[in-house]
Protein backbone atom coordinates (compact mmCIF):
# COMPACT_ATOMS: atom_id res chain seq x y z
CA UNK A 1 0.00 0.00 0.00
CA UNK A 2 2.65 2.51 1.30
CA UNK A 3 4.74 1.34 -2.17
CA UNK A 4 1.18 2.51 -4.56
CA UNK A 5 0.62 6.13 -2.59
CA UNK A 6 4.25 6.24 -3.13
CA UNK A 7 3.99 5.82 -7.01
CA UNK A 8 1.06 8.05 -7.01
CA UNK A 9 2.86 10.87 -5.44
CA UNK A 10 6.33 10.22 -7.29
CA UNK A 11 3.55 10.31 -10.81
CA UNK A 12 1.76 13.38 -9.26
CA UNK A 13 5.01 15.41 -8.85
CA UNK A 14 6.27 14.30 -12.46
CA UNK A 15 3.21 15.96 -14.11
CA UNK A 16 3.30 18.76 -11.95
CA UNK A 17 6.81 19.29 -12.96
CA UNK A 18 6.20 18.87 -16.62
CA UNK A 19 3.27 21.60 -16.77
CA UNK A 20 3.71 24.61 -18.80
CA UNK A 21 4.38 27.63 -16.71
CA UNK A 22 4.50 31.63 -17.97
CA UNK A 23 8.09 32.23 -19.42
CA UNK A 24 8.90 35.04 -20.18
CA UNK A 25 10.47 36.70 -23.56
CA UNK A 26 13.56 34.78 -23.78
CA UNK A 27 14.85 37.76 -25.85
CA UNK A 28 14.69 39.94 -22.62
CA UNK A 29 17.57 39.35 -20.22
CA UNK A 30 17.73 40.60 -16.21
CA UNK A 31 19.82 43.01 -17.03
CA UNK A 32 17.50 45.18 -19.68
CA UNK A 33 14.48 44.02 -16.87
CA UNK A 34 16.45 46.73 -14.73
CA UNK A 35 18.93 48.58 -16.94
CA UNK A 36 16.24 51.37 -19.04
CA UNK A 37 18.75 51.92 -22.20
CA UNK A 38 18.44 55.47 -23.64
CA UNK A 39 17.35 56.73 -27.12
CA UNK A 40 20.90 56.65 -27.99
CA UNK A 41 21.75 53.48 -26.79
CA UNK A 42 19.43 51.96 -28.36
CA UNK A 43 20.20 53.77 -32.01
CA UNK A 44 24.11 52.58 -31.57
CA UNK A 45 22.56 49.23 -30.79
CA UNK A 46 20.30 49.34 -34.30
CA UNK A 47 23.98 50.98 -36.08
CA UNK A 48 25.68 47.41 -34.33
CA UNK A 49 22.83 45.37 -35.90
CA UNK A 50 23.09 46.60 -39.71
CA UNK A 51 26.77 46.71 -39.72
CA UNK A 52 26.54 43.18 -38.55
CA UNK A 53 24.14 42.13 -40.94
CA UNK A 54 25.95 43.94 -44.11
CA UNK A 55 29.01 42.09 -42.95
CA UNK A 56 28.83 39.74 -44.89
CA UNK A 57 27.11 41.02 -47.54
CA UNK A 58 30.44 43.58 -48.02
CA UNK A 59 32.41 40.38 -48.01
CA UNK A 60 30.62 38.94 -50.96
CA UNK A 61 30.51 42.17 -52.75
CA UNK A 62 26.96 42.16 -52.66
CA UNK A 63 24.37 45.39 -52.49
CA UNK A 64 23.73 46.93 -48.92
CA UNK A 65 20.58 49.09 -50.08
CA UNK A 66 20.01 52.34 -49.13
CA UNK A 67 21.53 54.96 -46.07
CA UNK A 68 19.02 54.34 -42.86
CA UNK A 69 17.76 57.69 -42.26
CA UNK A 70 17.06 56.83 -38.62
CA UNK A 71 20.93 57.00 -37.78
CA UNK A 72 20.95 60.81 -38.26
CA UNK A 73 19.36 60.86 -34.97
CA UNK A 74 22.78 60.45 -33.33
CA UNK A 75 22.53 64.21 -33.06
CA UNK A 76 19.49 64.40 -31.40
CA UNK A 77 19.11 61.11 -29.76
CA UNK A 78 18.40 61.34 -25.91
CA UNK A 79 21.71 60.33 -24.40
CA UNK A 80 22.00 58.61 -21.15
CA UNK A 81 21.76 61.09 -18.19
CA UNK A 82 25.54 60.43 -17.46
CA UNK A 83 26.71 61.47 -20.70
CA UNK A 84 26.66 64.95 -22.42
CA UNK A 85 26.84 65.97 -26.22
CA UNK A 86 29.80 67.84 -26.28
CA UNK A 87 31.75 69.46 -29.26
CA UNK A 88 34.10 66.51 -29.31
CA UNK A 89 30.88 64.12 -29.52
CA UNK A 90 29.43 66.14 -31.76
CA UNK A 91 32.48 66.14 -34.24
CA UNK A 92 32.92 62.25 -34.09
CA UNK A 93 29.03 61.83 -34.63
CA UNK A 94 29.25 63.98 -37.63
CA UNK A 95 32.24 61.95 -39.19
CA UNK A 96 30.55 58.97 -38.41
CA UNK A 97 27.48 60.30 -40.69
CA UNK A 98 29.45 61.11 -43.11
CA UNK A 99 31.46 57.82 -43.71
CA UNK A 100 28.23 56.09 -43.38
CA UNK A 101 27.03 57.94 -45.96
CA UNK A 102 30.27 57.24 -48.01
CA UNK A 103 29.75 53.74 -47.26
CA UNK A 104 25.89 53.27 -48.84
CA UNK A 105 26.81 55.67 -51.47
CA UNK A 106 30.15 54.20 -52.75
CA UNK A 107 30.49 51.45 -55.68
CA UNK A 108 33.63 50.26 -54.84
CA UNK A 109 36.22 49.96 -51.70
CA UNK A 110 33.05 48.45 -49.33
CA UNK A 111 35.60 46.74 -47.26
CA UNK A 112 37.47 50.29 -46.60
CA UNK A 113 34.62 52.14 -46.30
CA UNK A 114 33.18 49.55 -44.15
CA UNK A 115 35.91 49.55 -41.95
CA UNK A 116 36.16 53.19 -41.55
CA UNK A 117 32.96 53.65 -40.13
CA UNK A 118 33.50 50.86 -37.61
CA UNK A 119 36.94 52.42 -36.78
CA UNK A 120 35.51 55.43 -35.91
CA UNK A 121 32.91 54.32 -33.73
CA UNK A 122 36.09 52.68 -31.94
CA UNK A 123 37.82 55.91 -32.23
CA UNK A 124 34.75 57.73 -30.57
CA UNK A 125 33.83 55.47 -28.21
CA UNK A 126 37.94 55.28 -26.77
CA UNK A 127 38.22 59.10 -26.57
CA UNK A 128 36.71 61.47 -24.51
CA UNK A 129 33.31 61.78 -26.19
CA UNK A 130 32.21 58.05 -25.71
CA UNK A 131 32.10 55.46 -23.38
CA UNK A 132 34.73 52.84 -23.66
CA UNK A 133 32.19 49.49 -22.52
CA UNK A 134 31.56 48.33 -26.47
CA UNK A 135 35.19 48.57 -27.61
CA UNK A 136 35.99 44.91 -28.40
CA UNK A 137 32.46 43.91 -29.01
CA UNK A 138 32.59 46.82 -31.87
CA UNK A 139 36.04 45.58 -33.16
CA UNK A 140 34.54 42.36 -34.03
CA UNK A 141 32.78 43.73 -36.92
CA UNK A 142 35.91 44.75 -38.41
CA UNK A 143 37.16 43.14 -42.03
CA UNK A 144 40.94 41.83 -42.09
CA UNK A 145 42.43 43.09 -45.17
CA UNK A 146 43.11 40.15 -47.21
CA UNK A 147 46.35 41.74 -49.85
Amino acid sequence: MKYIIFLFLAFGFILNSCKKENIQDETKSSFQEVYQMSEMALLMEEMYDELQANRSKIIENKSIGEFPQKFEKIDSAKMTETFTRTNEFRNWSGLLIQNFHSLYESDSNWIENYNNVVKTCISCHTSDAGCYGPVSRIQQLLIPKTD
